[in-house]
């Protein structure tokens, strides 16, 4: 697989207003306007935008049984990743709609970017989806899985933190893809893999300064959001924070190895269930970069034609698999 699978990436070296044009937002329009779908786009990618609320529904039960949200077995509360500037709800959509095959309603939140906002911003509209979840759409906390990818792993991690200081109940599961655990930057995969993946720490350091402004030494201030991979005790233990059971995945090959191991070191340290899935000579981000092969397929496939099963294995692996979905998903053929 080629290392440039994170386009945004390698655009980042350009300005933030420049990458802001360049990176245009996925239009549902256009990835909906495929045979897959063309009998159900209009009930596909709805817009929700109530207060410190916005997001899309990807969908809201199976593509071609839909359903409300509060009826599915599993309602996913999706962050994308783009290291806090860059990305969208909408980014990976196609990714996610075949992760809804396996029945479930994903809702894909709309944070602000850097550095249109800064931290605690998102943090909050983060909450503001999960109350919209739990109020508006009447879900039940225990069918909820919170998931995100890179930056959107660590802002599912700074979502469960914050629920801490509130009365609101944990969901159900927690789903995170190559999570970005500690905003430092500074563990030795960084240097180990820096030939091997796709991101550096240049640039991640720079949008660290543009999501969380360093203070007149040069340091980050001292916040817990930081660094998720050291000791937390009372009401910030891992236990107490992450839900029943979490299932992480990352590479062999991803600058985020490190943190991630020490992560789940002291959430099962603290009593935390938490499964960790590493897969060999894979860059950052390899989950979704694996199922764009098949993506133009199954895009293609007639809305009444159940989907073979070899075009869903590659998402029910990387998604469905994982341990906070695993009651449901028990059946799935695995790796």
């Amino acid at each position: 697989m080629r290392l440039d699978i994170h386009k945004s990436f390698r655009l980042s070296i350009l300005p933030v207003p420049t990458l802001h044009q360049v990176l245009k937002r996925k239009d549902p329009a256009v990835f909906l306007n495929v045979p897959r779908f063309m009998n159900w786009k209009d009930e596909l990618c709805i817009r929700v935008s109530e207060g410190l609320c916005s997001g899309y529904w990807i969908c809201q039960g199976p593509p071609e049984k839909p359903l409300r949200p509060k009826d599915s077995d599993v309602v996913l509360l999706w962050f994308h990743g783009g290291a806090y500037y860059l990305g969208g709800p909408l980014g990976e959509a196609v990714a996610l709609l075949r992760t809804a095959e396996c029945a479930a309603s994903i809702f894909s939140v709309d944070y602000t970017l850097a550095p249109f906002a800064t931290y605690p911003r998102q943090q909050e509209e983060a909450v503001a989806a999960y109350r919209h979840l739990l109020f508006n759409e009447g879900i039940e906390a225990s069918r909820i899985v919170v998931g995100g990818e890179s930056a959107g792993g660590h802002l599912a991690l700074s979502f469960l933190l914050a629920l801490t200081e509130t009365t609101l109940p944990k969901p159900g599961g927690s789903l995170l893809l190559c999570p970005w655990s500690n905003l430092t930057n500074e563990s030795p995969s960084f240097k180990r893999d820096r030939y091997k993946d796709a991101l550096n720490k240049h640039l991640l350091d720079r949008d660290v300064n543009t999501f969380i402004p360093r203070d007149l030494s040069g340091h980050l201030p001292p916040l817990a959001i930081v660094n998720f991979t050291r000791p937390f005790t009372g009401r910030q233990a891992w236990k107490q924070v992450l839900p029943a059971h979490s299932w992480i995945s990352i590479s062999g090959h991803d600058i985020f190895l490190d943190d991630t191991h020490n992560l789940v070191h002291q959430a099962r340290l603290d009593g935390a269930l938490v499964d960790l899935e590493i897969t060999d000579g894979e860059p950052h981000g390899w989950q979704f970069a694996a199922n764009k092969a098949s993506e133009m397929i199954y895009s293609n496939l007639p809305p009444n034609k159940e989907v073979p099963e070899r075009y869903l294995r590659a998402i029910i692996q990387n998604y469905c698999r994982g341990a906070a979905l695993s009651s449901i998903y028990q059946d799935s053929p695995s790796s």
